[in-house]
């Protein structure tokens, strides 16, 4: 791939290079979480820390069906609109706009049952069968499950590359 401009930033779902200071994706729709700079990622593989330049572990959220979601560090929604088609309504209906919230720090990834402006999504999250519904961030290792909505069809997988 070739050198990503210090502006951009890289849209997990889609891989579209976005304007910094976006608040979602132009292609997909994908709602960037609060990053620097304008709620985006600059689509490098490091962080910045007081300074210094931290290597991120990169992980990916494989999904119901096979389809991928990658994360470089930088906060990832995972949100109703991720499953667009692949779904019946009913079941659709029962994610949250904003269902869980993934961000990274120090090379730990974690979760969030997010929902309506952090306070939890309508109707749950487990992880590795416990709910987790507002629990605040919980820490994500290789292998761990992660259920939307209660919903044994909305099982995810947290994998780290």
């Amino acid at each position: 791939m070739d050198e990503i401009a210090e502006n951009t930033i890289v849209c997990s779902r889609c891989g579209n290079s976005n304007s910094a200071g976006r608040f979602f994706c132009y292609t997909c729709g994908n709602y960037f979480a609060g990053t620097e700079n304008g709620n985006g990622t600059k689509g490098s593989d490091k962080q910045e820390q007081s300074g210094t330049l931290v290597s991120v572990t990169k992980a990916k959220v494989l999904m119901p069906g096979g389809a991928e979601i990658l994360l470089s560090g930088a906060p990832t929604f995972i949100e109703r609109s991720n499953f667009d088609g692949t779904l019946p309504r009913d079941i659709l209906m029962s994610i949250s706009r904003q269902h869980v919230l993934i961000t990274c720090d120090n090379g730990t990834y974690y979760i969030q049952d997010y929902g309506r402006d952090g306070k939890g999504s309508t109707n749950h999250t487990k992880l590795n069968n416990v709910d987790i519904h507002n629990k605040g961030k919980q820490a994500l290792k290789d292998g761990d499950r992660i259920e939307l909505s209660l919903q044994p069809e909305l099982m995810l997988t947290f994998k780290l590359m």
